[in-house]
């Protein structure tokens, strides 16, 4: 209810309020479950929370604590300023699929304020159901209407794409059924129209079409099904390739007769899904990108779009990283390597070392090591392991080595490449060579890519065969990224891989990781200064699962797959190469519960500037 009063406190002392789309959505647990889209814990739910949420926009809802969608007591009228409601989220394509092909529910709806028309699918018409009942509950009890649509994505939008495979015989209920899987390489196998959705006569208010937006496929118009094609004839010869998500925009503000609306997003993670924009976007190219995607929708026809995040969210997980996190307590800290955990336009900064070059901010009992002139400092923080450097020769033209040494289960003392030599078992190798060509390097049998991801790159078992304990070889930091080539020619009687890309992770960034500089480069993880360099590692490229409470990975190849192990120190080193043997001192891991602060990104005064 803090949310709700909020928005009445500030909608009723300024003059130009807030406006709110009120979404109505469901859980992963639900959306991923078993059972077809009528269970009562899909429509029942969607429908029970559908009419709670008409009660709390009006003021006139208590909800007991212990029940899972929110409690409080939701007493402040705000419903002058809700434009409407969205029904549901990303829907799951296999539920969809699943209502769509059992023959016991009826794809025809006929109610007072929505309706469908032919062409729906069972699905469509359980959507329908849903906006017809809470437009009836709001009319009957309030006298009111407002806009109501669904949830849609190019996963499930109303386009059918050809089917390259041939066409699939599979049992269904002891029956033989011929499917057809057009867009299989794309997994684009069924669809969602709002068109199917009409309002009633007693509708006053209307609907309208919603689009969660991304770059599902380049040039995704060539795999069209002939048929699809021909039924697109008056649009696709005028649709503009050249703008965001390659013209799709153009196609939807087209295609539908009814208003359309659509949602959009862009990380400033340091880790990516997708190597569509050519890497990570810092928070500057953040909003120039989100604000080239709004003009593209006004010039589509559009009529309103959202951000999809206002605030960088700790809790969210990307399927590249969340098989190596400790997922229930990935709150606790802030990980730079989740994609989805860097859409906001404001972030929550944890940081106690600014990445600039500056060594103020060090005390001198941070102080790990010294040797050959130089000293070694070590802090951590919300974000990563800090290292400061200092002596007279460090400089982007002299190369150094950090051997980092973690699990003790694993680990080499010897380096082939480069030629090192350490004092005790080390599982990264930090190597520090200039601006452009500096890298985190893993002991190649602590590469949790190769274990989790070695199937999907190269085809591969990584259990068949696999690195010893003690192997000297240190491998690049890996992610791995979606494929979203469509193969012009396949087999129809086989499945051909489409391996997977991968991006270097540990490659890193020189610049300022200082937002009060001028200079500042959201993405930077190492800065010279004067005598010094500044650097930090993110806590997932070591492995952490949850540094809040040291753990890491234990070995892989030990437990089949990642298990968790604590440790309560590591080992850190440093040298040039010219030594005969790096040595390692311990260094105790503590962890303080993080304070954080609030800070606009960069990307804020550019949409700022446009909104305004």
């Amino acid at each position: 209810d803090d949310f709700y009063n909020a928005i009445y406190t500030y909608n009723t002392t300024h003059e130009e309020p807030l406006y709110l789309l009120q979404a109505l959505t469901l859980p992963d647990a639900v959306n991923y479950g078993e059972g077809d889209a009528f269970r009562k814990s899909f429509y029942g739910r969607l429908l029970s929370d559908g009419l709670k949420l008409v009660d709390i926009i009006h003021g006139r809802r208590i909800l007991p604590v212990g029940e899972m969608s929110g409690s409080g007591y939701y007493r402040k009228d705000i419903s002058p300023w809700v434009i409407g409601y969205l029904v549901g989220t990303e829907w799951n394509p296999d539920v969809i699929a699943y209502t769509d092909e059992r023959d016991i529910y009826d794809t025809a709806y006929d109610g007072a304020y929505f309706s469908t028309t032919d062409g729906a699918g069972a699905f469509e018409a359980m959507l329908t159901k849903i906006m017809d009942r809470i437009t009836a509950y709001e009319s009957k009890k309030y006298k009111e209407q407002r806009l109501i649509g669904f949830m849609n994505e190019p996963l499930t939008d109303p386009f059918v794409y050809r089917d390259d495979y041939g066409k699939v015989i599979y049992k269904f209920e002891n029956k033989d059924l011929e499917k057809k899987t057009y867009g299989r390489q794309l997994d684009k196998y069924v669809c969602l129209d709002a068109e199917h959705v009409i309002p009633g006569e007693k509708n006053q208010a209307g609907t309208f079409a919603f689009y969660h937006l991304y770059d599902f496929c380049p040039e995704f118009y060539k795999y069209f099904s002939e048929e699809q094609k021909a039924g697109l004839a008056d649009i696709l010869p005028s649709m503009d390739m050249s703008k965001s998500f390659d013209g799709y925009l153009d196609l939807l503000g087209k295609y539908h007769t009814m208003p359309v609306i659509g949602s959009f997003g862009f990380s400033t993670s340091r880790g990516i899904t997708t190597d569509a924009y050519g890497g990570p976007l810092d928070e500057k190219a953040q909003g120039e990108r989100l604000m080239t995607v709004y003009r593209d929708m006004e010039a589509a026809g559009f009529s309103g779009g959202c951000i999809t995040g206002w605030q960088d969210q700790w809790e969210r997980r990307s399927w590249n990283t969340a098989y190596t996190q400790d997922l229930a307590n990935n709150k606790l800290w802030k990980d730079l390597q989740t994609d989805g955990q860097g859409y906001g336009l404001m972030e929550f900064t944890t940081s106690e070392v600014q990445i600039d070059g500056d060594p103020s901010e060090w005390s001198p009992d941070k102080v790990l090591l010294e040797n050959q002139g130089r000293r070694l400092s070590v802090k951590t923080d919300g974000e990563g392991l800090c290292f400061l450097v200092e002596g007279s020769d460090v400089s982007e033209n002299k190369t150094l080595y950090f051997p980092v040494d973690t699990t003790g289960e694993s680990g080499s003392r010897t380096s082939d490449s480069p030629k090192l030599n350490f004092s005790a078992d080390a599982d990264f190798l930090l190597c520090l060579n200039g601006k452009n060509d500096s890298r985190l390097l893993v002991q190649s049998r602590y590469d949790s890519v190769r274990e989790n991801f070695l199937n999907e790159m190269e085809g591969k078992n990584p259990f068949e065969e696999y690195p010893e304990a003690d192997a000297s070889e240190f491998v690049p930091i890996r992610m791995a990224m979606e494929n979203k080539t469509v193969l012009e020619q396949v087999n129809p009687e086989t499945y051909p891989l489409r391996y997977l890309p991968a991006w270097e992770a540990g490659k890193l960034r020189h610049g300022n990781n200082n937002p009060d500089s001028e200079t500042y480069d959201s993405l930077a993880d190492f800065c010279y200064g004067d005598g010094c360099v500044e650097i930090r590692i993110p806590w997932a490229l070591l492995n952490f699962s949850n540094p809040a409470q040291r753990l890491i990975h234990a070995d892989y190849y030990k437990n089949y797959g990642v298990k968790f192990m604590e440790i309560k120190k590591c080992r850190i080193g440093m040298g040039d190469g010219t030594e005969d043997e790096i040595s390692m001192s311990e260094y105790s891991l503590k962890w303080k519960k993080q304070k954080y602060e609030e800070r606009l990104k960069a990307s804020y005064p550019i949409i700022q500037s446009v909104w305004r």
